[in-house]
Order: C-alpha cells, then structure tokens, then sequence
C-alpha cells in the first residue's frame, strides 16, 4: 500500500495533504544534505549554531506546508517566531534532527508534530505525528492516534514514492536497548542508579546522537531512550513543542510510555514555542519505574 491509499482510507483530506508535502519535501532534503553540510555564522533560538542544511531544510519544510493553505502555523526550533498560515492545523517541527552528524554520517531524521490549537500547546492537543530518518533510504514512521505504521520511499523511474513497510508497529515487551544524553556524571543520581541496573537486566548501550535514530532503536528492539534531567540543568535539553510531545505521541500509540519523571510529556503545557523538559521514552513498565525512582528522590 502507498503512503497516498493510506492516508486517504485514514485521515482527514486537510491531515492527508499536510503528510503528503511534508513526504515530498523530505526527499527534497535528503537529496541535498551532502551539499549543505558548511557551517553558517548564525545561531538558532537555542544559541545552537546553524548548518546550512538545518536552514535548508527549515525553508524547505516551513514553505511547502504553509503554502497548503492549510496549516493555521509553522513552528520550528530554527525560526524566532513561528509562520503565518491560513488553515486550522499547527505544525511544531525540528527539521533536522541530529545535523551535529552530519559531517560524520551518522543517522538524521525529521520530527513533525500537528496540533489542533494555536502553539504553544499540550501534547493532548495533537492530532498527528511523524518522523522522518535518513540514511540508505528514508522511512516516515507516523501516527494519528490508530496504531504507528512505517513507509518506505522506493524509487520507481524517475520517481519516489512511499510504501507501507510496517503495520501497527509495537515496542516489544523484553527491553533490550538504552540510550542516555548529557554527562553521566550530571545525571541526577536517581536516573544514575537506574542506568547502572541496566546491564544486569540484559540490555545493551545504543546511543548515535540523533533523538529519531535512538528513538528507533526503542521503537524496533524494547527499551529507553532518554535526555535525562541533569544536575544544574533540570529542564533538560529536548524540546517539547518539537521533540519529545510529537516522538512520545507516537510512543504511546505504538504501547509504551513517555514522561518527564513525574507525568506524562503530554501532560506538559509549555509556554513558549521552545521550552525544554526532561525525557524518558520507551517500554510502560521501565519508564513507570523510572517515575517511582524519581519521585522517591
């Protein structure tokens, strides 16, 4: 089945469309990230410097859904204010995640969260969610709150177009992997002790430093993936708005978990487009125990 057949027996024609461009424009992307790897003078709203490829794909991405005439706003961690459209969908979205990797090969990918309200705004309110990841081939792995599926872009001719590579896709139930950002030695010690029971309970480290690329790791063999609340830094890094709300939404509907250490991350109302908070994605039953491990103190 093609992505098209799909989302049309699916999802809402405003849904499909909006899915349908952000699928053409990742190929767009991925096409020209060998060419726009050089670094630029400018710096995101994070104080992160800039890629050339990161604008590019921000561009790419934020033109093509706003010229649907059916998004309300484009949101992104690379724009100071988000982009004025005409519909009734909010789109937050990292354009490319992971772009630190760029010079050295290692996996991207793309995150897409729609909400049915004016951003900022809980993860409740969303809609629809979907990452793209680079690399051999692009897959778009989505949800719209009946199960996650995968897609595949297969060339044919001239042409690419997606097919179905995965229905309702769940996380297995023996976790088997785990990946933790930042320092180990800012971790809270909460979180310390609790990655160091890891390797007792049979799991192994797979961390590349793209949050799509380890989330996938989680999604395909059981696990955690986090970015922890660390020491001096108890926000975290990972963005709600554009990050952790859109990836734990897909999460949840493929049967697991997602919190910031005490609630779920669609629980979070942030204030502003770009705020931050803990994350611990992955299988319930690790990520309820993290909860009680964290709460406990």
């Amino acid at each position: 089945m093609r992505l098209d057949e799909f989302l049309k027996l699916n999802v809402s024609e405003d849904l499909a469309q909006i899915t349908t461009t952000i699928a053409q424009s990742c190929i767009t992307v991925w096409e020209n990230i060998p060419f726009k790897s050089g670094l630029l003078a400018d710096v995101n709203p994070s104080g992160e410097r800039q890629k050339a490829i990161d604008v590019f794909s921000n561009d790419v991405f934020a033109d093509a859904l706003v010229g649907t005439g059916l998004v309300r706003e484009v949101a992104s961690e690379e724009m100071e204010e988000a982009a004025a459209g005409k519909g009734r969908v909010s789109v937050a979205m990292d354009p490319l995640d992971g772009s630190s990797n760029v010079e050295t090969n290692n996996p991207l990918g793309s995150i897409f969260g729609m909400y049915s309200e004016p951003l900022p705004c809980s993860g409740r309110n969303l809609v629809g969610a979907l990452y793209v990841t680079y690399g051999n081939s692009i897959t778009i792995t989505l949800s719209f709150g009946k199960g996650v599926h995968r897609f595949a872009a297969v060339r044919k001719g001239p042409e690419m177009s997606f097919e179905l590579l995965g229905l309702d896709l769940k996380i297995p139930e023996k976790p088997q992997v785990y990946g933790v950002g930042g320092a180990r030695k800012d971790w809270i010690p909460p979180v310390r002790d609790f990655v160091d029971s890891f390797e007792g309970r049979g799991m192994r480290v797979r961390y590349c430093g793209t949050f799509v690329g380890d989330y996938n790791q989680v999604l395909s063999r059981g696990g955690i993936f986090a970015y922890p609340a660390l020491v001096g830094k108890p926000a975290g890094k990972l963005r709600v708005l554009y990050e952790t709300a859109p990836i734990g939404y897909i999460n949840e509907q493929a049967g697991g978990y997602a919190t910031d250490g005490t609630k779920s991350i669609l629980d979070i109302s942030p204030r502003s487009l770009s705020e931050t908070s803990p994350a611990y994605l992955g299988s319930a039953p690790l990520l309820h125990e993290l909860e009680r491990l964290v709460s406990a103190g």
